[in-house]
């Protein structure tokens, strides 16, 4: 088709607007505290009201000074987010306000008002509470809100995510776009970033001429989008060049760009020091955190160099900025000068990021193993894919012009990719994957979810043909009507029918609910089940949380309180979140039921997502927290759940995208392993892996593991890739745009001397994958006497997929073993004793005894003969 160019006097001005707003934003978020931290300060309990004119704010005060209720009148005045909580912005320490309201508030007791303080957003006055005041129910716009007075710190966006967005959808609306068309989404993604460039370019090159006077903030913008537009695409010298651009000319006519300029050359630096180094196409150990080899630097240095210049340029006036601070502790780490090579002010100590417990080292052999894949943002699953008896991995990108990848394990080490031969080459982007055999065949399928975070794409059902091949039957199963925004779904069989269904939670549109006809085809059922709430939704997940028999949805939201669908046995569905105590976080992402104490009901993990780096080196270094942790909820067998998350270490922020739980220890307990980051380049945290330890705690193990990955961290899966009774760790690495691509970490579990049992069930009546099916396993372990561990089949997490089948562990000296199975559609119960460790077994619906499996166990990266394992016996 012929190409039409996008002219400067259609994109550049929507750029620069965009760009001019965008960096309008981040300065009012991203306003710290540049004088030192007075001392004595302490966190307050604050309390603000916001008017639009400054009279009204006088006549707030005055009400106030005549006896009227503060939260009263915020409730019914303030047009500040925190209005519905009646004005209560929460326990702050005062160093992380916004300059203007800590200068109000110094001095202040309890019970007194401050004077009337001018922000962006209107004229507020602000009360120290004695104490918090109560809340009738979760407040959404809180964290917003404290976003907006600066009490938590939201860094530059340096990605070119946004600016290519608008190029795009200004390409598609002006050339013509089909969503259900993938080639056709690839095709305006290339074009609109190369003409948006060219644009671009050729407008700033021509400032000037025929008496055209355009200000220095606009071609600040104008430069600062060019410069967004080229680090999209991973050209980082072009970028830093017209970032450099943009900062002379903010030296001379807008000095208030300087900070945001400062930061966003020096990230484009170190990113580029990265990328010079092979750190994002190389499986190395260059980018684990934290470095265990201190004399270990990146070869090519300059770079690094430029990006510490920036970083200490910024650090100047502005030394408590932590997020500049990790930046220019990585840049230091880069030439091998951490942390004696710190300037003593700017120094974060590795103490807080070191282990307590040394588990063992995991080792990346994703090159070795053939799955060094560079992948986008995306999901990860793992399963028999080709029924062989062995782990495949299926790998998505949100890149619209990647395809998906499927990795078919050769049983000797090795793995070989598929995808042209498996009919899956034209399947392009999908930020998440999910599998699920829903036509009962006992092949795997699985559905692609496009377009989270972006704009309405497709989503693809792809029906394994049990040859090694699929076929995208999205349009005949009734799938692909609707295109939406999505990247969170679960497969449940909600009605006990024996098939398995699919809920579809989207963005900023109704939530899906797909009813399984049995015949290959769905039904949208998500209005007359009552699930169909809109929101900006980012996972889901299934569970019979409070035992009736039926499976229930969780949906974790962005701006919002969460969703807990009770599922009332007849097709229809209640939310349930407030009186269930499940609601928050409010800015949530990745979410899971898992059994984390093994007392047989489903607990809930539910990942907090705010994009503060600062929030989350506070995790590592100390400091009063503003953001939202991640948040455990333990079930109270009542259909309530208890927020144990302080109780058992998790009070935490760690900015968390992927994430996963499994077994890596074969303790018997489940652990969790989580990805973070978000499109920044700015955000270069480590992945954090955590030891559940009996049920009672949790504690951080990524250093001794070697797991810390830095970059973006998107689908997890555990899985025993190598048949040794251990799970490996799969983990895709990508950012959100193509200059931020990742090799796949195939982290190799360096095994342990406890004893494991590997449980595949197959249903009959019930659904063929078994999804629901619940396991009920007893052990002694040496002079012991007997406890409990529970598995429930199909229960993963909503960013990453772990195989059906169940590796429990054991722990060490295991014996007297007995199994019990629960299956949800003939509601039968198998039991099983004397069943002898160490071993792969299958069992089947109404069997009367199980199948021992012959599995050949090897070592991941390294060809080798496999030997067999020995098989054991048939229970009674």
């Amino acid at each position: 088709m012929p190409k039409v160019s996008i002219t400067w006097r259609v994109l550049v001005p929507r750029l620069i607007r965009g760009i001019v707003a965008l960096l309008a934003t981040l300065c009012t978020l991203s306003t710290v505290a540049v004088a030192q931290e007075d001392p004595g300060s302490r966190p307050l309990d604050l309390g603000i009201i916001v008017m639009p004119t400054l009279e009204g704010a006088k006549e707030i005060v005055k009400e106030l000074n005549d006896g009227k209720d503060f939260s009263v009148l915020a409730k019914e005045k303030s047009i500040d987010a925190t209005s519905t909580d009646g004005g209560y912005l929460g326990k702050i320490d005062p160093a992380q306000l916004r300059i203007e309201l800590r200068d109000a508030i110094r001095g202040h007791r309890a019970g007194e008002l401050t004077d009337i303080v001018h922000l962006p957003s209107g004229f507020a006055v602000l009360k120290v509470f004695p104490a918090s005041p109560a809340t009738s129910d979760l407040n959404p716009k809180r964290i917003s809100s404290l976003a907006e007075t600066g009490a938590i710190r939201i860094g530059p966006l340096v990605s070119g995510v946004t600016e290519a967005n608008l190029a795009f959808q200004a390409y598609a609306q002006r050339n013509g776009w089909d969503p259900h068309d993938l080639h056709r989404t690839c095709e305006i993604r290339t074009s609109s970033l190369a003409d948006a460039k060219a644009s671009v370019r050729n407008t700033l090159a021509h400032i000037g001429e025929n008496g055209t006077q355009v200000s220095v903030q606009d071609q600040i913008a104008g430069h600062s989008a060019l410069a967004q537009l080229y680090g999209y695409s991973g050209e980082m010298k072009e970028s830093i060049a017209e970032w450099k651009i943009a900062y002379e000319l903010a030296k001379k006519g807008d000095p208030a760009s300087l900070p945001n300029l400062e930061e966003s050359i020096g990230t484009a630096y170190l990113h580029l020091s990265e990328m010079d180094n092979n750190v994002y196409r190389g499986s190395t150990d260059l980018d684990i955190f934290p470095p265990l080899h201190p004399h270990t630097s990146f070869q090519k240095q300059d770079a690094s160099k430029g990006a510490i210049g920036y970083f200490q340029e910024y650090l100047e006036n502005r030394p408590n900025d932590l997020e500049v601070r990790w930046l220019l502790n990585l840049a230091y780490m880069t030439l091998g000068q951490y942390p004696a090579g710190v300037p003593p002010a700017y120094l974060i100590p590795e103490k807080g990021f070191q282990s307590k417990e040394d588990i063992g080292r995991f080792t990346d052999v994703a090159s070795n193993a053939g799955l060094n894949a560079v992948r986008g943002a995306g999901g990860i699953i793992v399963d028999d894919f080709d029924d062989d008896g062995l782990l495949d991995v299926v790998a998505s990108s949100m890149d619209v012009c990647d395809p998906l990848h499927f990795f078919h394990n050769n049983g000797d080490g090795t793995f070989t990719d598929r995808t042209k031969e498996a009919g899956l080459q034209d399947q392009l982007g999908g930020l998440n994957i999910a599998e699920g055999d829903y036509n009962n065949d006992g092949c795997m399928d699985f559905v692609i979810l496009r377009g989270g975070w972006e704009f309405a794409q497709r989503k693809s059902l792809m029906r394994n043909n049990c040859n090694g091949t699929f076929t995208d039957v999205s349009d005949q199963s009734g799938l692909g009507a609707v295109v939406t925004s999505t990247q969170a779904a679960a497969w449940a069989d909600l009605d006990n029918d024996g098939c398995l269904d699919l809920f579809v939670a989207n963005e900023n549109a109704p939530a899906q609910l797909f009813h399984n006809k049995g015949d290959g085809t769905f039904e949208e059922i998500g209005a007359a089940a009552g699930i169909d709430q809109t929101a900006f939704s980012k996972g889901v997940a299934a569970a019979d949380y409070d035992g009736d028999g039926f499976m229930d949805f969780y949906v974790t939201n962005q701006n919002g309180s969460n969703f807990l669908y009770h599922n009332n046995g007849n097709k229809t569905f209640a939310e349930v979140g407030r009186q269930a105590g499940v609601q928050a976080p409010t800015y949530a992402f990745a979410t899971w039921f898992f059994d984390y104490d093994n007392d047989g009901w489903p607990d809930l993990f539910v990942a907090s997502y705010l994009i503060s780096v600062e929030e989350s080196i506070k995790t590592y270094v100390g400091g009063s927290q503003n953001a939202e942790t991640l948040k455990l909820y333990r079930n109270r067998h009542d259909g309530t759940f208890e927020d144990v998350t302080q109780k058992v270490g998790l009070d935490k922020v760690f900015m968390v995208m992927g994430a996963n739980f499994g077994d890596i220890d074969n303790d018997g307990y489940l652990d969790f392993y989580l990805g973070a980051g978000q499109p920044s380049y700015t955000s270069v945290l480590p992945h954090v892996l955590f030891r559940n330890k009996e049920g009672k705690t949790f504690v951080d193990v990524t250093e001794s593991a070697g797991t810390g990955e830095l970059h973006k961290g998107h689908g997890i899966a555990f899985a025993d890739l190598s048949r040794r009774g251990s799970e490996d760790i799969v983990s895709g690495n990508g950012g959100a745009v193509p200059g931020d691509k990742h090799t796949l970490r195939v982290f190799e579990n360096p095994g342990n001397s406890n004893n494991w049992l590997n449980v595949r069930l197959l249903g009959v009546k019930t659904n063929r994958e078994a999804v629901g099916a619940q396991i009920h396993l007893t052990v002694q372990n040496g002079d012991s006497g007997p406890r409990s561990i529970y598995r429930t089949v199909g229960q993963t997490s909503s960013f990453g997929g772990n195989p059906a089948e169940q590796l429990i562990g054991l722990a060490q000296n295991a014996h007297s073993v007995t199994l019990d199975i629960w299956w949800p559609t003939s509601k039968t119960t198998q039991h099983f004793a004397n069943v002898e460790p160490n071993q792969y077994i299958e069992i089947k619906e109404f069997a009367p005894s199980y199948t021992p499996l012959k599995r050949h166990p090897f070592r991941l990266g390294t060809r080798n003969s496999p030997r067999p394992v020995s098989a054991s016996h048939e229970s009674k």
